[in-house]
């Protein structure tokens, strides 16, 4: 039986290289609950996510993928940080 504090929630950010994917980033990437599992980037497809945010290494070694590569089917939630005023 697994108890509630070795519970992991499985991470995705969809748009990981804008402002506030870059601080769900920091955020989850310290958070005791949270597993980053996917990030996605079309840009930056394949490059390591700490290569592009040094401050991250050693918190994750994901890379960026394509959102039609990414595992967000494993998350348990993805975020999607948008800009102001998207529709």
């Amino acid at each position: 039986m697994t108890s509630a504090a070795n519970t992991h929630i499985k991470v995705g950010i969809v748009g990981g290289t804008g402002y506030t994917g870059v601080e769900l980033l920091r955020l989850l990437s310290q958070h005791p609950n949270a597993q980053l599992t996917a990030i996605t980037s079309r840009k930056e497809d394949g490059l390591p996510v700490a290569d592009m945010y040094p401050n991250l290494r050693g918190r994750t070694a994901l890379c960026f993928q394509a959102p039609d590569k990414a595992a967000l089917h494993e998350c348990d939630v993805v975020f999607l940080p948008r800009r102001m005023g998207w529709p």
